[in-house]
């Protein structure tokens, strides 16, 4: 349904209507082909390796400010910090920056941090108006939904704002090169039309959840499992420790992708928490089977990510952080294990930004590695809870200390 070359197209659940009625357009939704090649060709140029690396000194100063926050008992939250909300206060201020050019400053003020409830009861609203898109068609969705709907209206308009002010900085020439920028910019090759402010609206909501939400989560995972076993953080804490003389040592590049055990760690958290758990939908084409079970001409089918990763035939004791499975010799393991792993999809639809998360990811863990000790606020359960509002919804916690150490 997902690999190179499959007949299973997007369905109609991404965009909330048939494709003359699309509601929804955008790197991530669009149902058309050659709309995905050509929006998917612009994004391209911001998450290129050059481009990744250019980016490296905002994601470290605000990687560093983090640091600077988490041990302070007087920031938000107090001693033991709710990591759900403190890793998307550090990914939504990357985010802002890179896309927009504008800091929110969430680890330090709280005027953005209304912003997290509105992704999350946007997304929500997603997943009802994708499985009944006649609710919102029909005008129904906020006297059914009235709460989630009124947030989504909120999300929409903040999003709004942000694009109104990238526009006008353009139009007064003092336009910032960022990620926008490569939008603003965009021509029609046929037409040579920019992108007009519904279709731009439409790639922000994609940059502002892909680039923070998604990320954010498999950070929160991780960290849960690593303080619920403190036998993999202390492996890790070795490694890192060992691998880097100081934490200012902890760059992008060959040496920090040398630190096996760390991206054994992330593999694993995106295994059992990835960011988007439920099931990519796709429409079934003529003559469409899986499995060799007929799918009739445009059923929505589709595997859930969460249920996939939990496969006991694939991954042994499923439900068991095990950082250790990734790290075999064995290149037909590593297949076999690879082969039922999508926390970023596959394909030509699979997530533009995957390079850009892990870059974020392994920089944040590396520093937090070398300059913490963790300590859990409670007893944590077996495994890190989210709902599934498409990307992971209402996630809570971990709660944690995080203890400054002496590497000297």
């Amino acid at each position: 349904m997902y690999g190179p070359g499959t007949r299973f197209e997007k369905a109609m659940f991404y965009t909330r209507g048939p494709k003359e009625k699309q509601l929804l357009v955008n790197l991530a939704s669009t149902t058309d082909k050659v709309v995905h090649a050509r929006k998917r060709r612009i994004i391209s140029y911001a998450m290129s390796e050059s481009a990744i690396r250019s980016y490296e000194p905002v994601i470290l100063d605000k990687i560093r400010l983090f640091c600077k926050q988490l041990p302070d008992a007087n920031t938000f939250g107090g001693e033991y910090k709710n990591m759900s909300r403190w890793f998307s206060y550090l990914t939504y201020d990357i985010m802002g920056t890179l896309t927009f050019s504008q800091s929110y400053d969430m680890l330090t003020k709280d005027d953005h941090h209304f912003i997290q409830p509105l992704i999350d009861a946007y997304q929500h609203s997603q997943v009802i108006l994708g499985t009944y898109p006649k609710i919102e068609h029909w005008g129904l969705a906020p006297l059914l939904f009235l709460k989630i709907m009124s947030d989504n209206k909120r999300f929409r308009s903040y999003v709004d704002k942000q694009v109104s002010y990238r526009i006008e900085q353009e139009k007064s020439g003092n336009g910032p090169a960022d990620i926008f920028k490569l939008l603003l910019n965009h021509k029609d090759k046929e037409t040579g039309e920019s992108m007009g402010f519904k279709e731009l609206s439409d790639e922000a909501v994609v940059l502002i959840i892909a680039a923070s939400d998604t990320t954010g989560t498999a950070l929160s995972g991780l960290y849960f499992y690593l303080a619920r076993y403190p036998e993999c953080y202390n492996k890790l804490k070795q490694e890192i420790r060992t691998t880097f003389s100081s934490v200012d040592d902890i760059l992008g590049g060959k040496k920090l992708l040398e630190c096996k055990y760390m991206r054994a760690c992330v593999d694993e958290a995106l295994r059992m928490s990835p960011g988007v758990p439920g099931y990519l939908t796709r429409e079934a084409p003529e003559g469409g089977t899986i499995d060799g079970y007929y799918m009739p001409p445009a059923a929505q089918v589709g595997v859930p990510t969460w249920t996939v990763h939990r496969d006991p035939d694939v991954y042994p004791d499923p439900q068991i952080f095990k950082p250790e499975r990734w790290m075999v010799d064995s290149e037909e393991q590593i297949q076999k294990l690879r082969s039922c792993w999508y926390p970023f999809s596959t394909g030509t639809r699979g997530c533009i930004g995957k390079n850009m998360a892990y870059h974020s990811i392994y920089l944040t863990v590396a520093r937090l590695a070398y300059s913490f000790e963790i300590k859990s606020r409670d007893p944590l359960p077996l495994e890190f809870h989210v709902k599934d509002h498409f990307a992971a919804g209402e996630k809570n916690g971990p709660f944690l200390k995080f203890i400054p150490v002496s590497t000297s």
